[in-house]
Parts: structure tokens; C-alpha cells; sequence
């Protein structure tokens, strides 16, 4: 049986992703802090699983001029 890998979340979770709240993630995004994510389709905003997983493993950092978010 083959596993299903969440490559793209939309926004609660992505938050439940990172432990945190809905509140405190949209407020981290909204600083700068994390991506906003993408426009997929219409109305349709989802991020970038993998990123997310550099983010906390500390692959990516803001301040690196190389990073567009």
C-alpha cells in the first residue's frame, strides 16, 4: 500500500503542521516571519509542505538575501 505525502496544506494545517495555532501561525506569516503561501487556483492559497520542514530545521532563515518568499 502506497503512503500519501501532504506536499501543499492549507492554512489550519499548516499551523497544526508546526504546532500552533491558527491565530499565532496567520500572525507569523503576516510579520514576515513564515511564507505566505501560494495561490494554487482561485481562492485556493495552500504552503509548501517541504518548506515548512526547512523552516524548522533551520535551513532557511530571513535575513538570507537568496530567499524569496
Amino acid at each position: 500500500m502506497s503512503q500519501w505525502r501532504l506536499i501543499a496544506a492549507k492554512e489550519l494545517t499548516a499551523a497544526k503542521l508546526l504546532d500552533l495555532e491558527l491565530k499565532e501561525f496567520l500572525a507569523l506569516v503576516e510579520a514576515g516571519d513564515f511564507p505566505d503561501g501560494r495561490e494554487i487556483a482561485p481562492g485556493c492559497k495552500r504552503w509548501d509542505t517541504e518548506l515548512l520542514r526547512q523552516i524548522v530545521k533551520g535551513e532557511l532563515a530571513s535575513g538570507d538575501d537568496s530567499i524569496q518568499w
